[in-house]
């Protein structure tokens, strides 16, 4: 049977050529996916080795204990200084340890040199960072060797890697200006160096200073790290052993072979996710390409029903001919999947080629993983086989008298149990929908996820159903707009509705998805339009290095013109042994630069006072209650006096006093700026001691130009379009991804034309034969593939726009408010699907209208 299958394919490749490529470009995703991020994770890998390959051993905080005791405190903080002078001389008296150095980095950036005013653009500091540590001397430490110039010998010098001196426009001798929380500090410029061996740095801007200088920019006098060169010969287990015997508790020491395997691992777990990510979406693409795979073994075994009983009249068993198919399915699977796996690998590299050209060269040797070949081949293999069973089935049923039937066409079976199945699928897929919508329950987004996936598949056994009346009704101005060919498009499609509707269903859901996707972020843009909606601020600041300066928000009030400001930090803490979201909010200002939904007013909150969101009071917690929340500080004890409203805007909010309780000392991560009577729009004419909007912008920019350039200033419309534009990139990725699954689609429906033309190669010469012309004969294909093609689009847009509609008002505790139609996508969609269904009708009527007549005339079925 094997040999058969194998045979099988060989004379009939056409019939399963489509069928391959459908399969091999589901696979592709995975196989590209998995090869890039191998060869990113493989590039940072030979970085951290890079890094760590002269330092023997690495001592720092414990990563485990931080995350123990970690209650909060400042997010964007880099590493703190847990390691004393002391501790550094404690590390140095260790037999065994050669040299032992403490390290510093600061938060901060490097100032480009023309910077001379601070930026209003909303996209400022978003490229990568300036890594700024102290400077030892001694290139097993730093990593890095001098190219030109010297290296730091005295406080306010400063030292740039080979690349960033350029692309920040300085030469040796100029004054750098580096900018960190206490304001701009500035030094001249006396060498650069290069990083390992090619200055692999991903665009980052590499700057080292003095001992002296560092502690001050860090405002710590402590190290961070210290990093460990060992005697010739000392065993590296022994000497962290000791070391860990006089450090402070909460800090660990490490080879440096081991922190290089660690930072490589901690890595890998993060790209895990994009594989998942792109798993998902591969297991979409071959979900649409089962219908495919059905399709094509369906008619094939149709076709084949003559030599399948001429198989059972010579002896041949009902499952031997079942394990053919499944053969036939599996060799086509296995040439799929490699075809895939060498797509997917051609994709990874032009991506990565991509990549680099904008962030360097990032990425290790480009070779293709193990698990890229196991996933590509399970997933390719299951897909194939599971949709060849029920063909198979049907054909080991066979019987010996259907080798005596004229034609190889068999008997239709009925739509009832498809009907029934369907049918009560899609009614349980809606009453979770509508349980989830309509009931009080907790997540209700996950019962219309439920209902939703179930009602997808319960529609997809209905349309066969959905679709034969259609035909009819489209029959008569089909009939009046293409006369006789298109009455026989209708025809067609009305006598093979199972067929049809597979291939219309694998359209369907591609275009479902994306007219979710669409309605999802749709809505979303309006809850991000509301949102700014509700801001009653003239300017928003930010820092783009993290929290504001508090000099900064001195700064921006005492220019004239501004009313007030309003700050906003976060923290962590812990409550009911979780770690949960704090806001630390100014009530006297909040409510005049934001509509906050609490119950009651926002300003009503005090010292010593806490709001809580939705989510903790379904941890039973109610207004008038007293808890306790654990910071890095200590414990806190407040009494709930308020509720905001919204779930996903914090979950606990409280005063700048609590929050230095909680947290020490709080700062702004972001500060809202409310003009005075004094400034004007910028379409009214400023009269007598007035300015415009964009004048009061300008100024308070010039004010923090000195000191606090990389303080960004925006207007509320400027961050409403930013979002806007991120959103929109989100929804191209996505469609993006899921185009794959829609490509699929449209070769499932050139596929089942091609297969419906071999099977109705003699209806169509006799068609030819009394008269019919080759144009006719493309124009009713082209029809045919047309009308499936707008049908699986219509119904896949319906389907898509009523499932996001209610997955986008599942989450109203989100924020949701409304549902938005992307009315535009919409009619996008709609005409590409007509002109795909051209598209793809292009090679099935091309061989239809070719077709040899008397050929045609002598074909069997």
């Amino acid at each position: 049977m094997f040999r058969l299958a194998l045979k099988s394919v060989k004379h009939n490749p056409k019939r399963l050529i489509l069928t391959a490529v459908a399969v091999a470009l589901g696979v592709s995703l995975v196989a590209a996916t998995q090869t890039f991020t191998n060869a990113l994770s493989s590039g940072f890998s030979d970085l951290f080795d890079d890094i760590y390959s002269g330092t023997d051993i690495v001592v720092e905080a414990d990563p485990n204990a931080a995350e123990e005791s970690d209650q909060g405190g400042d997010p964007f903080s880099v590493g703190a200084g847990v390691f004393s002078p002391d501790d550094v001389a404690a590390i140095s008296a260790v037999d065994g340890v050669e040299i032992a150095a403490g390290g510093v980095q600061v938060t901060g950036s490097v100032l480009p040199a023309d910077t001379g005013e601070g930026t209003t653009d909303p996209l400022a500091g978003s490229g990568a960072p300036s890594q700024i540590f102290n400077w030892y001397g001694d290139s097993t430490i730093d990593q890095s060797t001098i190219v030109d110039g010297r290296g730091v010998e005295a406080d306010g010098e400063i030292v740039l890697d080979v690349d960033s001196i350029e692309t920040l426009g300085y030469a040796i001798g100029d004054t750098v200006g580096i900018a960190t929380e206490a304001g701009v500090t500035d030094f001249t410029l006396v060498g650069t160096v290069r990083f390992g061996e090619d200055n692999n740095l991903q665009g980052a801007t590499l700057a080292y200073i003095s001992d002296a200088d560092s502690h001050t920019l860090a405002d710590d006098p402590n190290y961070a790290t210290v990093s460990v060169i060992t005697a010739e010969g000392a065993n590296l287990n022994s000497v962290v052993a000791d070391i860990d015997a006089v450090i402070p508790d909460g800090t660990r020491a490490i080879t440096g072979e081991d922190k290089a395997a660690e930072q490589t691992a901690a890595l890998d777990d993060v790209l895990q996710y994009v594989d998942i990510f792109a798993i998902a979406f591969a297991g979409i693409s071959l979900f649409v390409g089962a219908y495919i795979i059905v399709n094509t073994f369906r008619i094939i075994v149709t076709q084949r029903t003559r030599e399948f009983g001429l198989m059972r009249a010579i002896g041949v068993t009902g499952k031997q001919i079942r394990s053919m198919i499944l053969l036939e399915a599996l060799v086509v699977a296995v040439l799929a999947s490699t075809l895939g796996i060498i797509l997917g690998y051609l994709l990874a590299l032009g991506f990565a080629g991509l990549v680099s050209l904008f962030a360097g060269d990032i990425f290790g040797t480009m070779t293709l993983p193990l698990d890229a070949v196991l996933w590509a081949y399970v997933m390719g293999g299951a897909v194939t086989l599971v949709s060849a069973l029920l063909p198979a089935l049907h054909a080991s049923r066979v019987a010996p008298m259907e080798a005596l039937r004229e034609s190889a066409t068999g008997g239709k079976k009925p739509l009832k149990v498809r009907n029934i199945v369907g049918g009560a699928l899609a009614l349980i897929g809606a009453g979770l929908v509508t349980l989830g919508l309509y009931v009080d329950l907790d997540r209700p987004y996950i019962y219309v996820g439920a209902g939703a996936a179930i009602l997808v598949i319960g529609v997809t056994l209905l349309a066969a159903q959905l679709l034969s009346p259609l035909a009819s009704l489209m029959r008569k101005p089909l009939t009046s707009w293409f006369r006789v060919d298109g009455k026989l498009a209708a025809n067609n499609i009305r006598r093979e509705p199972r067929r049809s509707a597979n291939t219309a269903a694998a359209l369907m859901i591609g275009v479902m998805l994306l007219a979710l996707v669409a309605t999802f972020t749709e809505s979303l843009k309006t809850v991000v339009t509301s949102e700014f909606a509700s801001t009653k601020a003239d300017l928003f600041a930010t820092s783009t290095q993290g929290p504001i300066p508090d000099g900064a928000v001195d700064v921006i009030a005492g220019v004239d013109g501004v009313a007030f400001t309003s700050s906003i930090g976060f923290g962590t803490a812990e409550f009911d042994g979780a770690q949960f979201a704090v806001g630390v909010i100014e009530p006297e200002t909040a409510s005049e630069t934001y509509e906050y939904a609490t119950d009651p007013a926002i300003d009503e909150l005090s010292d010593g006072e806490v709001f809580i969101n939705p989510a903790i009071e379904e941890l039973g917690v109610e207004v008038g209650d007293e808890i306790t929340l654990t910071g890095s500080e200590g414990d806190v004890n407040l009494e709930v006096t308020g509720r905001y409203l919204n779930e996903n805007e914090g979950d606990f909010f409280v005063t700048f006093p609590t929050g230095d309780e909680l947290f020490g000392d709080v700062e702004a991560v972001q500060t809202l700026v409310v003009f005075d009577d004094s400034v004007v729009a910028d379409d009214e004419e400023a009269g007598s001691g007035q300015v415009t909007f964009t004048e009061q912008t300008e100024r308070i920019q010039e004010a923090l130009s000195e000191d606090y350039p990389l303080v960004m200033l925006a207007q509320p419309g400027e961050l409403e379009q930013l979002a806007n534009q991120f959103i929109d990139l989100l929804l191209g990725v996505i469609s993006a991804l899921l185009g794959s699954a829609l490509v699929i689609a449209l070769l499932g429906v050139a596929n089942t034309l091609l297969l419906s033309v071999t099977e109705r190669t003699r209806e169509i010469g006799l068609l030819r034969a009394v008269g019919m012309k080759r144009r006719a004969v493309w124009r009713m294909i082209t029809i045919e593939s047309m009308i499936m093609a707008v049908f699986g689009t219509v119904l896949g847009m319906v389907l898509g726009v009523a499932l996001g509609s209610a997955l986008v008002l599942s989450l109203a505790d989100f924020g949701f408010d409304g549902v938005t139609i992307p009315w535009v996508w919409l009619v996008v969609y709609t005409v590409l699907a007509a002109i795909a269904g051209v598209l793809a009708a292009i090679w099935p009527a091309y061989r239809a209208s070719r077709l040899d007549i008397l050929q045609a005339i002598a074909a069997d079925g």
